[in-house]
């Protein structure tokens, strides 16, 4: 049997707002067809998008024993799930329009400070291909207990301020294999470049959005880019996510070279788009290899 890959990460209750006027009416409406419950949160989207493309995913999370919490732990039933207790479940409001774009609107609730769940982690570690830790700040800490175990760690910094944010260090010097989003940057490449010069990574994605991705190994020296896939967009929200699950899966578990691993994330990460919220639309192996051909 395929070695797991462990995912330490965030899950939250998603409430998604289609919305397609400028404001909600302050005196209420009925929005037909306009409102939808998920279960998502970046540790979730990651274990989904790996085992719809066939890797196994062992998640650790924190979760309340609230309604948001019980809602998570029935969604995920089946799953490899490892919970720490906490006071309550993290929530998100996803206001969507037509075209697909969105803004969150979060409630983390304590989460962010809370403390490195390390002996969960060290029980969930053993036997795993690689681990996959987020940025949420719980999981910092486990860093350097994932190098210690001689884990490979793939880390997603998300949405990135400076190549120098202080928040994100501890990442960037923790991971073997590094993503972050440049899709508002002004020159991504450069900040590939900073980021590089940061890291002890052996490879780094920049995604780009709808302008695919760039990639850095360490192998190479070279910034190389890889185009995005053309796509009808539902829901943009999580597919950064989909592109950092497939990119572990046929990277980790498929063995595959790094730009070869990115081409076929990007097709994992146009076919997300098509999702209802956050957590929905992943793709299956088969339909990525459709996807490329």
């Amino acid at each position: 049997m395929t070695s797991p890959l462990l995912v330490c990460g965030h899950a939250n209750v998603e409430t998604v707002l289609r919305l397609d006027t400028p404001a909600l009416d302050p005196a209420g409406s009925v929005i037909p067809e306009g409102l939808s419950l998920n279960v998502s949160g970046v540790g979730v989207n990651l274990v989904r998008g790996l085992r719809a493309l066939g890797s196994p995913a062992r998640l650790l999370t924190l979760l309340g024993d609230d309604v948001a919490g019980r809602a998570v732990r029935a969604e995920l039933r089946g799953c490899d799930l490892r919970v720490v207790p906490v006071r309550a479940t993290a929530q998100t409001l996803a206001v969507t329009r037509a075209d697909g774009t969105h803004v969150f609107h979060r409630d983390p609730k304590d989460l962010p400070d809370a403390p490195a769940p390390i002996e969960t982690f060290r029980a969930a570690l053993p036997g795993c291909r690689a681990a996959m830790m987020t940025n949420i700040g719980w999981t910092r800490d486990l860093l350097p207990l994932a190098r210690a175990a001689g884990v490979p760690v793939l880390t997603d910094v998300q949405e990135l301020s400076a190549p120098d944010h202080a928040y994100d260090q501890p990442y960037l010097r923790g991971a073997d294999v590094l993503l972050f989003s440049a899709a508002r940057l002004d020159d991504p490449a450069a900040a590939l470049r900073a980021v590089e010069a940061r890291a002890r990574a052996d490879v780094i994605v920049a995604g780009l959005g709808v302008g695919g991705a760039l990639l850095w190994t360490r192998e190479t020296g070279e910034v190389r880019h890889q185009p995005a896939f053309p796509a009808r967009v539902r829901h943009a929200g999580g597919a950064g996510d989909a592109l950092a699950a497939a990119f572990a899966h046929f990277l980790f578990t498929r063995g595959r070279p790094p730009q070869e691993a990115l081409r076929m994330a990007c097709a994992a990460a146009a076919l997300k788009l098509r999702g209802e919220g956050s957590g929905e639309g992943h793709a299956t192996e088969a339909e990525v290899y459709a996807r490329l051909a």
